[in-house]
């Protein structure tokens, strides 16, 4: 009996063991896609969305656009993964601290109001195209649109606020337009002055308070498009938000079927967690002057080592370019490795030319050029768009090279051409000019040129008697070195310069090799910044800059380097990629 019942028990426990291993397995595969799915990585191939489905709201003229396209936690806890287990107290209570900045003076806490509906898109929108012009008395207008994850308790949340609110303010108003219900201040009928320009307070709402009409909707639905549509408005006044609506209803006023928007985000096709639209503005212009930009997109995505950012620059031409290098440019070679800041590249002439055409519309960015410039000719006493940028039409690299006196040296080398020759001698007749001595010596078995200047130096003795002595005062060193020439501004910085090419040079620098490894191979050079050592230079060129480190400190303080390189043009769209690395 024992044996003819054992194949039964064998069955059995087979059964068994299959039951098993096949609920084992389905509990795994449900854990697997779980996690797959959970995971804060899967943020480094973008977020749920790619493009903004609040951009149905927003019109298609106004002039700035920013999403974030993920749920807040989820960057958090994508932030958690990457830092150590000691920082991530720290990293936390950053983030904890950007939430109560953005929600400073409104009565709100994200935690307790905004977290447990918020969903996977935040957009603002300021909708004012004369936003910055305080001269008619106009207020900043925004839109804030929140996805909603729970429409309950988002419901329920703006009917909490707002009962609170009429509780201690009787100009609360309620009035359904459209079919969406808005709650809003009713504003006093007396004019009120314009509110002054306050300092720009870190991380917060315009003048870092709700404005008196604000207003509320909730709106879900569809779109004209057919996408679902659960979102919270927040906006400075009720006509935005009916101005919200019937964009919504007008597919041809929503700046999600505008042309250039949809033309600037057809060429950024890295995953992305935000981005950013920006309608330039177009100032009134002859027909025979250059093209200004129409406007520019930036795509935002995650990187293991920072923030890698795509860029794409409309304009009205239609014109098509590929990028011209696959490599640094060798040029790079004899720039120090201790650099914190180095432009390379190829065809130097056309560049300024594209560069000035470019910046010709905007008058500060214009002003910031010329600034740039202006310390460098102060140095050399040249013209550099015309004594030197004309000439260059092989490689180049423009660098700052740390100098033992207060001021930073500079480093030019260019690739010789058939006017390099010619250029050089003019170079020499404007030395000549300015009574500058033109002298050779050899310096690391290079013949080196230098234009000098004889300066009387005043020194004290030990009795503090005035003692005069003539110096030597080098106004610009030159050396040509195979096939490229180099300009420095002292022989200190020139010595640098040669040494770099045996001892080491920043394109041999592990720290520029990671700042280029995320950028795409094929472009046309590169911008590179290394922020900690140079952040002090630029704060000093720039004054905003300051302003605008103040604004976005959690992303400066951690700002390791910044690399910057474009990719080419298609159909009349300038492509770049930004990579911030961060620590």
């Amino acid at each position: 009996m024992v044996i003819c019942h054992l194949p039964m028990k064998l069955r059995s426990l087979f059964s068994f063991l299959i039951a098993g291993v096949l609920a084992l397995l389905a509990l795994g595969a449900g854990g697997f896609y779980w996690l797959s799915t959970h995971t804060p990585l899967n943020l480094l191939a973008g977020g749920p969305t790619t493009t903004p489905a609040a951009a149905v709201f927003v019109s298609k003229e106004a002039p700035l656009l920013v999403s974030m396209l993920v749920n807040p936690d989820r960057l958090e806890a994508l932030r958690q993964v990457f830092v150590t287990p000691k920082e991530r107290s720290l990293a936390h209570a950053e983030f904890e601290q950007i939430k109560k900045s953005l929600l400073a003076n409104t009565d709100l806490d994200y935690s307790r109001d905004i977290q447990p509906w918020i969903g996977d898109e935040i957009t603002l929108a300021l909708t004012n195209p004369d936003f910055d012009d305080r001269s008619k008395g106009e207020q900043t207008g925004f839109l804030l649109a929140v996805s909603s994850q729970n429409a309950d308790r988002s419901q329920q949340f703006l009917k909490s606020y707002w009962q609170k609110q009429s509780r201690a303010d009787k100009t609360v108003q309620s009035e359904v337009y459209k079919g969406v219900q808005l709650n809003y201040k009713k504003l006093p009928t007396a004019k009120q002055k314009p509110a002054p320009i306050l300092p720009l307070n870190p991380l917060s709402l315009p003048n870092s308070n709700l404005p008196s009409s604000f207003a509320t909707a909730a709106i879900r639905g569809r779109s004209a498009s057919g996408n679902n549509l659960n979102f919270v408005l927040f906006a400075s006044s009720p006509n935005i938000l009916r101005d919200a609506i019937n964009n919504l209803e007008a597919a041809n006023l929503n700046l999600s079927n505008s042309p250039n928007y949809q033309k600037a985000f057809q060429q950024l096709d890295r995953g992305r967690i935000a981005l950013a639209f920006v309608n330039l503005p177009q100032p009134a212009t002859p027909q025979n002057l250059p093209v200004s930009p129409n406007s520019l997109a930036v795509a935002i995505g995650v990187n293991r080592r920072g923030l890698l950012a795509q860029t794409a620059l409309v304009t009205s031409r239609e014109n098509t370019a590929s990028p011209t290098l696959s490599e640094p440019v060798l040029a790079l070679q004899y720039i120090p490795s201790a650099s914190p800041f180095a432009v390379a590249s190829t065809d130097l002439r056309n560049f300024w030319a594209d560069l000035s055409s470019a910046v010709s519309a905007n008058a500060e960015v214009s002003k910031l050029v010329d600034r740039a410039l202006g310390d460098i000719q102060q140095v050399w006493g040249v013209n550099l768009p015309q004594d030197i940028f004309n000439w260059v039409q092989g490689e180049y690299a423009l660098a700052v090279v740390p100098s033992s006196s207060n001021s930073a040296d500079w480093v030019f080398v260019a690739e010789t051409s058939a006017d390099s020759a010619k250029a050089i001698d003019k170079l020499d007749e404007i030395a000549r000019s300015k009574e500058y001595s033109i002298g050779s010596f050899t310096l690391r078995n290079q013949k080196i040129t230098a234009w000098t200047q004889l300066t009387t130096s005043s020194n004290h003795g030990k009795e503090n008697n005035r003692q005069s002595a003539i110096v030597t005062e080098a106004k610009g060193v030159r050396a040509t070195v195979g096939k490229y020439e180099i300009f420095t501004t002292s022989v200190e910085a020139m010595d640098a310069a040669l040494k770099a090419a045996e001892t080491g040079s920043l394109v041999a620098n592990q720290d520029f090799q990671i700042s280029i490894e995320a950028l795409p191979l094929a472009n046309d050079g590169y911008f590179y910044l290394d922020w900690p050592s140079s952040r002090s230079i630029w704060e000093k060129q720039i004054p905003l800059l300051r302003l605008i480190e103040l604004s976005a400190r959690p992303l400066f303080d951690h700002l390791r380097s910044l690399t910057v390189t474009s990719t080419g043009e298609v159909a009349g769209t300038r492509k770049a990629t930004i990579f911030m690395r961060l620590n």
